[in-house]
């Protein structure tokens, strides 16, 4: 998923740039753009937890690489792996 940012852009981001997941500095809202994987598995795994392109997601905290985000009302923990499929 790609990833685009809303309000309260974090340094260094350039409105309408997109990134993945995983880059994302600071925390702040995004929205997910799309989604990549070359398997299916995963893409369907992220489909599941809410990760859909347009969906609005809070980026709560960054711990050691991975993220803790809200995503349709609920609080998910990503690997920064997992993250890396998510375009915002």
């Amino acid at each position: 998923l790609w990833i685009t940012r809303a309000a309260n852009r974090p340094a260094g981001h350039v409105k309408g740039s997109i990134m993945v997941l995983s880059e994302v500095r600071n925390n702040g809202i995004y929205h997910v753009r799309q989604l990549h994987d070359g398997a299916g598995d995963i893409h369907r795994h992220l489909e599941n937890l809410g990760f859909v392109p347009g969906e609005q997601i809070v980026v709560v905290s960054r711990i050691g690489g991975n993220l803790i985000v809200n995503v349709k009302g609920s609080r998910v923990a990503l690997s920064s792996e997992l993250a890396k499929h998510i375009t915002v």
